[in-house]
């Protein structure tokens, strides 16, 4: 991404973003990207997928696969990176991701200039469930057998992201076999235990760099063997680096 983005964060578990670029790169895991571009098209690619965003058009990117756009002029974007989990989007999936709906694509473009509060909250929330109805099919069939093995080993990765937790600890917080826990986990969240305990780390990171701490003590706190370490999966993630989440991230809409 180049840098002429402004980023906030409006409530737990919600990114917003505003700004031109001409070309980014994200592994959403576990987090779901929305967008609406103008200006100027995009080109998208997910995976063998590629497509063109044209100026008006809604985005809807499921954490299914890694994707990547760019343009040979920056585009302008309003986007939303919402947590999964936090707005129960999980098994939700998007297979056409660029849709062509001009009321929805309207409505994201107001909550996004909402100032943060109630309000914004609602709409979110009640476009979101829109988005999801009229486009998403059924969710994906999870285990009902699994779902409290799932839900103990789910929240022990969640309230240990700084720690090296092994596949058998895992395993046995759950009360399952390492290989049945491998088989819930992508059922209810697309993910391998291990990647989900990566967006643990990066979710705090990123709270801990919005706080004010340095990447240096950031790093040493979620996990990473080191800076390196942490730059690596955070610019993988989101398209940045935690120096430069830093700079650009703003307290306020």
């Amino acid at each position: 991404m180049t840098e002429d983005v402004r980023m906030w964060r409006p409530a737990d578990g919600v990114l917003l973003l505003a700004g031109h670029t001409s070309g980014y790169a994200i592994e959403p895991r576990g987090e779901y990207v929305f967008g609406v571009v103008a200006e100027q098209p995009m080109h998208s690619r997910r995976g063998r997928e590629h497509r063109e965003v044209r100026p008006g058009q809604l985005v809807a990117w499921d954490p299914s696969q890694a994707h990547s756009g760019e343009s040979g002029t920056p585009w302008f974007a309003r986007l939303a990176i919402i947590e999964g989990d936090a707005h129960d989007l999980a098994n939700v999936e998007f297979p056409q991701p660029v849709l062509s709906d001009p009321v929805l694509a309207n409505q994201f473009v107001r909550l996004h200039q909402l100032p943060a509060g109630l309000e914004q909250d609602e709409q979110l929330v009640t476009w979101l469930n829109t988005v999801v109805a009229k486009y998403s099919p059924a969710r994906r069939h999870t285990t009902p057998a699994g779902a409290k093995e799932f839900r103990l080993a789910s929240e022990y990765l969640a309230e240990h992201p700084e720690r090296t937790v092994s596949l058998a600890e895992l395993a046995g917080v759950a009360g399952t076999t390492s290989f049945q826990l491998i088989r819930l986990f992508r059922e209810h969240t697309g993910l391998p235990p291990h990647a989900l305990h990566v967006a643990h780390r990066i979710r705090l990171a990123r709270r801990l760099l919005e706080a004010g701490h340095s990447v240096a003590e950031t790093a040493a706190r979620t996990g990473f063997t080191d800076q390196s370490h942490l730059h690596r999966h955070f610019r993988r993630a989101l398209g940045f680096t935690p120096v430069a989440y830093q700079r650009l991230l703003s307290g306020s809409s």
